[in-house]
């Protein structure tokens, strides 16, 4: 293990705010460890929002703040989209890392990580270094038993399966992150972004912080919306983050066919609530949604694959080929058959 991170771009800085730090590095030095699949938009949260921080201007110096990505060296981690990433440094010695990163993968995947990258998670938990468990690396966490009796933030979309595999643990999912002492959980995707505010702030000031923000925040111009080949979900602009939530895990769960009661008390409100908002915003009831999601799911298949009709109605959650049948006559005024024959005619097989 190194003495301390590899830096031969950083010009030391004395840290502006919070602990002390060691003279001979950057006042806020960052570790981290992806495991296989990982999501690349939550190692590009972190890097891009240090990365802005900095620095002044544009310069992109690593002098406040550093930043590897550990492992054996010369190896790489490929992303959930297929980009690799390589490792910049070995795992440091204990007590190096101000913040160190986990950033879980695929949960398939979430055993397939070196035995190192969990040797190198406890012993930055035995020198008291902040742990950041984003996206599934609140699982891998969990697994070591950095969690217990702390309340995890996970995203809606995998809530049942952490539910699943950790049932004693208090779980939230309506904020960005949860932290818990030295111990914080991210819920993924754009949420990275407001603990790296948070997390700049303390270390490097707040007019550190408020570059990050400014730089990473996008315009959201008014274009055009994008062709309707057919397939496509309804392009609907859901203003409640609530209802966000509901389409995340209806999503996630759409082949088991969740009750509207336990999405409901996933969300924390009363079913009769819920389908109040539900329609507000989408104009039906969750039922009829996850019907119209299941049978998008449904048509792609009969396009694109080869597979049995009744295999794919199993694959997308419904009871039997004769129960996708059903829906397709009714809904599409077709059936399985004739929308997978006329999977070259654009508009033979609309999901409306």
């Amino acid at each position: 293990m190194t003495d301390r991170m590899p830096n031969d771009r950083a010009t030391p800085r004395t840290a502006t705010t919070g602990g002390a730090h060691d003279p001979g590095r950057a006042p806020l030095t960052v570790g981290l460890l992806l495991w296989p699949s990982f999501p690349l938009m939550s190692l590009t949260g972190v890097v891009e929002s240090l990365r802005h921080a900095a620095d002044h201007g544009d310069a992109s110096r690593q002098r406040y703040a550093v930043w590897h990505i550990l492992g054996p060296p010369g190896s790489r981690v490929v992303s959930s989209c297929g980009i690799a990433v390589e490792t910049t440094a070995p795992y440091p010695r204990p007590g190096a890392l101000d913040c160190l990163f986990v950033i879980g993968g695929l949960l398939r995947d979430l055993d397939s990580a070196p035995a190192a990258h969990r040797a190198c998670l406890r012993a930055a938990r035995q020198a008291g270094t902040r742990i950041v468990g984003v996206c599934t690396g609140s699982f891998v966490l969990a697994a070591e038993g950095l969690l217990d009796g702390c309340p995890v933030g996970v995203h809606p979309y995998h809530h049942r399966d952490f539910r699943t595999a950790f049932p004693n643990h208090r779980i939230t999912v309506n904020r960005d992150y949860v932290e818990a002492g030295q111990v914080v959980t991210v819920l993924g995707g754009v949420c990275i972004l407001s603990y790296m505010a948070q997390l700049i702030a303390a270390h490097l000031g707040p007019d550190r912080s408020a570059k990050t923000v400014h730089q990473m925040t996008l315009p959201n111009p008014e274009g055009p919306a994008p062709p309707d080949h057919g397939t496509r979900a309804p392009r609907v602009q859901i203003t409640d983050p609530r209802i966000q939530k509901a389409l995340v895990i209806l999503e996630a769960q759409a082949t088991q066919n969740p009750s509207i009661a336990s999405l409901a008390s996933t969300l924390g409100m009363s079913e009769r609530h819920l389908l109040r908002l539900f329609r507000a915003e989408l104009g039906r009831s969750p039922k009829e949604y996850l019907v119209e999601m299941k049978l998008r799911a449904a048509v792609w298949m009969l396009r694109h694959t080869t597979r049995s009709i009744t295999a794919i109605a199993y694959a997308t959650g419904f009871a039997s080929g004769a129960n996708l049948a059903d829906h397709c006559r009714r809904r599409l005024g077709s059936t399985p058959t004739a929308l997978r024959q006329s999977a070259s005619s654009p508009e033979g097989a609309a999901a409306r």
